[in-house]
């Protein structure tokens, strides 16, 4: 369901962010408007909090009053320029996450200028505001409704294009596909050659979030169905690996080779549903497709494309572009934190983060079998591995039924590889 942000100062425009949110929570409903961030719980990371509501919508309307430049702390310095200002984090989160920003001008204030603004706002005065007066409300937010509306139509229609129908009802966001066309490449360094027909692949690992959708559904990770032909043990199946990193949007860890295929199974079976529709259209070999883990050179391709690059995006290492030792962060982060790290397809958190299972085994790459106990590759290096690992050609593997606090995984929507 697509949500709409309300970004504002309580001393600035706060009257104007209630008189908005009501209208906009009549016309497209209270549980689609997110605004008061500003009441995060005692305890919680509020960076976190604020990456966490603002990466779930789709436009964030920032409402901007004739002190939003100028209001200072208690110290005299200006808001905008403390990092962990809650204004600038929702604002710098909603553009780095290619969110819809509305500069909003409140009763005549002025748009801001780039060189007014911290470098993680300028890309705000690029967008064009839309104002809000007290004399013309009512009419300032009719063309505020229809300005969403044209936003929020287009992404509903692609969702139900290029993901499979429903999915964001089972799952919380954030949940995305990309297209990786057909490819061909050499595994790891200097391996055999594998050929990878059409196929999606998720843009993010799958979060802890989403994780805890199988673990709390009735038919989910405690059913012995999706545990068939597994050799997982018995206390295995029983019980899931504890999280480490507690945050929706952070991924999955201390997750299985065996939790990934059994999640991958029971949300297959959720769906009921042809996959989407650009790979019907497809449709090689006039093959079914099915949700599971990637194989080692599906994920190998989209990581690296057709270029042989070193890093999803480029050759030169970037702390800034992934999650790894380097970056410092000694934890997790959210799926979405490093959009500059986008794969030539768009996959993001292909390096660092979490080690991310294949569905391959290690020591023989062609087989795909779900049955034995062979070790599993891992692919991508994690938040506890150094740069040495985060190379697109690095193959590591782990045995089946290990679970560890960098491990987690993504899905594609594939043809049913051979065994």
């Amino acid at each position: 369901m697509s949500r709409i942000f309300i970004s504002y100062r309580r001393d600035d425009t706060a009257g104007y962010a209630i008189a908005l949110f009501t209208k906009l929570s009549e016309h497209f409903g209270r549980d689609r408007i997110f605004m008061d961030i500003d009441t995060i719980e005692p305890g919680l990371d509020f960076v976190e909090a604020i990456e966490q509501a603002v990466g779930s919508c789709d436009a964030l309307i920032a409402l901007i009053g004739k002190q939003w430049l100028s209001i200072t702390d208690e110290t005299g310095s200006r808001r905008l320029d403390d990092t962990y200002d809650i204004v600038r984090l929702e604002i710098a989160t909603a553009l780095a996450r290619n969110v819809r920003v509305i500069p909003t001008l409140v009763h005549g204030a002025p748009m801001p200028r780039a060189d007014d603004l911290p470098d993680a706002l300028k890309k705000l005065a690029r967008r064009h505001a839309l104002e809000l007066s007290d004399r013309r409300f009512d009419h300032d937010v009719s063309l505020l409704v229809a300005t969403l509306e044209k936003i929020l139509t287009p992404v509903q229609s692609a969702v139900s294009r290029i993901e499979p129908p429903d999915i964001l009802r089972i799952l919380p966001p954030p949940f995305e596909w990309c297209e990786i066309p057909a490819g061909h490449l050499t595994l790891g360094d200097d391996a055999e050659t594998f050929d990878a027909p059409p196929f999606l692949m998720a843009k993010y690992p799958i979060t802890y979030g989403q994780f805890q959708v199988f673990l709390d559904a009735a038919d989910g990770f405690s059913n012995p169905t999706w545990w068939g032909g597994l050799a997982a043990d018995a206390d295995h199946k029983r019980q899931p690996g504890e999280q480490r990193f507690k945050v929706e949007s952070h991924p999955r860890e201390n997750a299985s080779w065996y939790d990934a295929v059994a999640f991958c199974r029971w949300l297959n079976t959720a769906l009921k549903t042809h996959p989407p529709l650009s790979l019907r259209e497809r449709r090689p070999r006039g093959e079914s497709y099915e949700l599971r883990l990637p194989t080692e050179w599906e994920w190998q391709w989209a990581a690296q494309g057709s270029d042989d690059r070193e890093y999803p995006w480029g050759n030169d290492f970037d702390t800034s572009r992934c999650n790894t030792t380097e970056s410092g962060t000694e934890q997790t982060t959210p799926v979405y934190r490093y959009p500059s790290g986008a794969s030539p397809f768009g996959v993001l958190d292909m390096v660092g983060n979490v080690w991310e299972w294949c569905l391959n085994e290690y020591e023989s790459p062609g087989k795909t079998g779900l049955g034995g106990k062979a070790r599993r590759v891992v692919r991508g290096g994690s938040w506890n591995e150094t740069i040495g690992s985060a190379r697109a050609v690095v193959r590591l593997m782990n045995d089946p039924d290990d679970r560890d606090w960098d491990s987690g995984f993504r899905m594609v929507w594939a043809l049913p590889p051979s065994v």
